[in-house]
């Protein structure tokens, strides 16, 4: 089981200078991760509840509550902040229905194929903040991502934050993700002369995949 708080903002139209920010060349490796399709199941007013074949894994995550809309006044963004309790088991390889719906599709799954930068924060308990690739886990922190993915033949883009934390402190870490992130994106759109990065979240809609697919 695997608690989070999270936000997240899907675009239509891609967010030139959130893209930009993340594909700067001294920082752009590092923050690659491998493509992947997922293949989610549509769930009739399923906006509480996301289930995925991932990368010979089946995932159940359920939205435990909404707390709200929060402001990010240094980029001009409101997003919903939410909690999420994930689970993950893997499949048995012997499971034929999983394979088909990956190899072939089928009309109660959805693919999402996803293409991924991002990065994780590491709240130390001394103070400082240490920056890592996605993938490597601390006690406490937030994982900042930008991804586009294909989904039904159009391309979309997503931003999400998600915070994880042992002692219980989800929402204190997401705030301090998202003010560091975001500080970032603001000294950064400056020294590029990138005025209207960040100001695209006002472009985009903050929800979970679960409400976004069942959007379209």
């Amino acid at each position: 089981m695997y608690p989070s708080c999270e936000i997240r903002w899907f675009f239509s139209v891609p967010p030139t200078g959130l893209i930009a920010w993340f594909a700067e060349p001294a920082r752009l490796d590092s923050l690659y991760t491998p493509g992947r399709t997922d293949h989610y199941l549509l769930v009739a007013n399923g906006e509480n509840i996301g289930v995925k074949l991932r990368e010979g894994n089946v995932e159940a995550k359920h939205r435990v509550t909404t707390l709200g809309e929060w402001a990010f006044p240094l980029v001009g963004a409101r997003g919903v902040a939410e909690h999420w309790i994930k689970w993950s088991f893997r499949l048995d390889e012997a499971d034929g229905l999983s394979q088909k719906i990956i190899q072939e599709g089928n009309e109660n799954w959805v693919a999402v194929a996803k293409e991924r930068l991002g990065y994780i924060y590491h709240f130390l308990e001394d103070g400082p903040i240490r920056e890592a690739p996605i993938g490597e886990w601390g006690p406490e922190g937030c994982q900042v991502e930008m991804t586009r993915i294909q989904v039904k033949g159009k391309t979309y883009h997503t931003f999400g934050l998600e915070a994880f934390s042992e002692s219980g402190n989800l929402e204190g870490n997401l705030r301090r993700g998202a003010e560091t992130a975001f500080s970032a994106l603001r000294e950064w759109s400056i020294k590029r002369g990138w005025p209207t990065a960040g100001i695209e979240f006002r472009e985009g809609r903050s929800m979970g995949y679960p409400a976004f697919l069942s959007g379209l």
